[in-house]
């Protein structure tokens, strides 16, 4: 047990063994100067309790132990700036292959039945519904389903066939 008059001629020399025993753990100087606050603070709560026979020893104990728990909570390093540009950015070879495979695929749409072009560029384009649709071709809300069905199937077909060759 300590009294507070004890334990307020002993906190500058806890703070500092403190401040030590987490810059000897591994903690920088902002962090060391967090943990010392945490453990005199820990101090503190404890200091009615009859196994503080040491507070040297359990201010050193409690500094090293919340420089390992701080560790452990850190966030991971973030990358060196280009190597995330490394990784996010496409190569001039995927630059190229992504705009070979956009122009296949306009060829592809263009290539559909006008009625199928027409009803998948109002559909995924202009986002129309199915009944907008109907009333601009002059067709039935079932029949502009039926014919979106047919143009997205023969893209698909045609992709896995391009995919295949591949």
């Amino acid at each position: 047990m300590m009294t507070i008059d004890a334990f307020e001629q002993q906190a500058p020399r806890l703070r500092q063994l403190a401040l030590q025993a987490a810059a000897a753990a591994g903690a920088d100087q902002d962090t060391a100067e967090d943990i010392a606050q945490e453990t005199m603070l820990r101090l503190w709560q404890m200091r009615d309790d009859p196994r503080l026979y040491n507070p040297e020893a359990y201010a050193s104990t409690i500094a090293r132990h919340q420089v390992l728990n701080h560790q452990r909570h850190k966030p991971p390093l973030p990358l060196d700036e280009r190597q995330v540009t490394s990784l996010t950015s496409p190569s001039p070879l995927d630059i190229i292959e992504q705009r070979e495979d956009e122009r296949w695929l306009q060829e592809r749409i263009r290539n559909l039945p006008p009625t199928q072009h027409a009803i998948l560029h109002m559909r995924q384009v202009e986002h129309r519904t199915s009944n907008e649709i109907a009333a601009i071709m002059g067709i039935q809300p079932s029949s502009v389903c039926t014919l979106l069905a047919r143009a997205r199937r023969q893209l698909l077909e045609e992709i896995r066939q391009q995919s295949n060759r591949n």
